[in-house]
């Protein structure tokens, strides 16, 4: 069950409820500009801290949407732990300093948040900026709260890396002619260059052994040239907002 709210240009999806199918967005280049600042923040929540962390975060992101800078956020929880969060972000700030003055340290609606989150989490917070490389999506870009998502962390051997970049783009760009594939965004880590992540999502919840053969597939990209395939992660989505 879906419900879409729009307010102000902005829409949310998230799973309480009306049986309605809506765009997050008509223009997926608006969420994948190579110049955004792109941040995947993953959460350990205590157990009986869940629907008070959900609350907090989703008055967070609304707030979010309102500034000038913010581009898009996906929230998702983990399938298989409910105790782990994660959330994709995107913002027109220059640099990890800039979002660090101008958002973080001067909304009041922030401080609430970071005072409450600590008591909240079972373990700290995890931050990671990421430069956008790529991003495909299908010509009928549409999210909902049963799509199946992937969050995939590749480390590739230093003297690999264009071998592999090379041989991952034709896999992705062969991805895209796939029934049910949405939306797919590839980046490097921007504190380690040998680190990648792709983060995409596909409307086939439902298929059988799709999962297993999908990480098959990312464990034979250039087999050689890739020191660890990390956080395999299958992610429930709780909330999307993009500004339109």
């Amino acid at each position: 069950m879906l419900l879409a709210c729009k307010s102000d240009n902005l829409y949310m999806l998230n799973n309480e409820s009306v049986n309605k199918k809506s765009t997050m967005t008509t223009n997926p280049a608006r969420i994948a500009n190579p110049d955004d600042l792109v941040f995947y923040v993953k959460y350990h929540i205590k157990p009986e801290c869940i629907e008070e962390f959900q609350e907090h975060l989703f008055v967070l992101v609304d707030n979010m949407t309102k500034e000038p800078a913010f581009v898009s956020a996906f929230v998702h929880q983990d399938t298989e732990d409910p105790t782990r969060f994660s959330m994709y972000e995107r913002w027109q700030e220059a640099s990890k300093e800039d979002f660090m003055t101008y958002q973080m340290a001067s909304k009041d609606y922030r401080r609430i948040y970071e005072q409450r989150l600590p008591q909240m989490s079972a373990t700290p917070r995890k931050i990671r900026v990421l430069h956008p490389m790529a991003f495909w999506a299908s010509r009928q870009f549409e999210t909902v709260a049963n799509d199946l998502t992937f969050y995939t962390n590749f480390q590739v051997k230093s003297d690999r890396q264009a071998d592999w970049k090379v041989a991952a783009m034709k896999i992705f760009d062969k991805m895209v002619k796939d029934d049910g594939f949405i939306c797919a965004f590839l980046h490097q880590d921007a504190e380690d260059p040998t680190r990648f992540t792709l983060y995409e999502r596909w409307s086939q919840s439902s298929q059988e052994g799709f999962i297993d053969e999908h990480r098959k597939l990312y464990e034979n990209i250039l087999l050689h040239a890739v020191q660890t395939l990390r956080n395999f992660r299958v992610l429930q989505p709780r909330g999307n907002w993009a500004d339109e």
